[in-house]
């Protein structure tokens, strides 16, 4: 039976070069998001092959349904959930209402944790599955105007660990991985004009101790490599992966 992986957030960034660098690794992808179009465009990459699960991760009946359509294919065996979607918003505490802080709570950390609840019994029948957080530096050391991204990103950090302790006796590991600054649609400067984004990642890059901010690929082999057999004696572990940022 091949193995397979479900990726959230595949349509682009991170989550899309996960998908793809899964795939060369001979991994069947199941792709989730919400854009069908974007998704169907990452499938026709994914060399091994690519399932496309449209659906919004705050909705139950929908993420219920793809579930099932994951787990119930008999030529597949899920073994590995990466966590990716999520969303990013800067704001003051005073701007900070309970609509932004509702809707990062609902993608950065009930999202994860309600796909999650909904494999583990088919990761603890098969005594074997891989949960990848994607949580972010920002949950380790935050910065002024994160409140919301900071402090959710910081409990799924702990989650991830919490997760660990309770499904390690049963073949299951959880793990973290913390970008630093990547360049992805899920900041504003991943869509300005070329030259004037050039310049703004110049001055960025100034900041990373290696000289330059991440691409998705630099993520992307950091979670295969977490996600995958390669580490199968890991499980709680909190990667920074960030061009060393955090120790500035």
């Amino acid at each position: 039976m091949k193995k397979a992986a479900l990726i959230t957030g595949a349509s682009s960034g991170i989550g899309q070069a996960t998908a793809l660098e899964f795939a060369r690794n001979g991994y069947f992808i199941y792709l989730m998001g919400r854009n069908r179009e974007r998704l169907e465009e990452t499938a026709l990459q994914c060399t091994s092959g690519a399932a496309i699960l449209a659906c919004d991760l705050k909705d139950p009946a929908q993420v219920e349904k793809r579930v099932k359509e994951a787990t119930e294919n008999p030529l597949f065996r899920l073994e590995v959930l990466v966590n990716n979607a999520g969303v990013f918003h800067t704001h003051s505490m005073e701007e900070g209402t309970d609509e932004i802080w509702t809707e990062q709570f609902q993608a950065n950390l009930l999202g994860p944790v309600r796909l999650t609840r909904l494999l583990i019994p088919y990761f603890k029948k098969h005594e074997k599955g891989s949960i990848v957080n994607i949580a972010s530096t920002l949950g380790l050391r935050p910065s002024s105007n994160t409140g919301a991204y900071s402090a959710l990103k910081a409990a799924l950090i702990n989650w991830t660990q919490s997760l660990a302790q309770e499904t390690g006796a049963f073949g299951v590991r959880a793990n973290c991985v913390c970008p630093g600054l990547v360049d992805t649609p899920i900041h504003s400067f991943n869509a300005l004009p070329a030259l004037q984004k050039e310049e703004v990642l110049k001055q960025m890059s100034s900041l990373q101790p290696l000289g330059r901010i991440g691409t998705p690929q630099d993520l992307a082999k950091s979670i295969y490599f977490i996600g995958s057999d390669q580490s199968s004696w890991t499980t709680g572990a909190v990667l920074a992966v960030d061009g060393g940022i955090n120790l500035q």
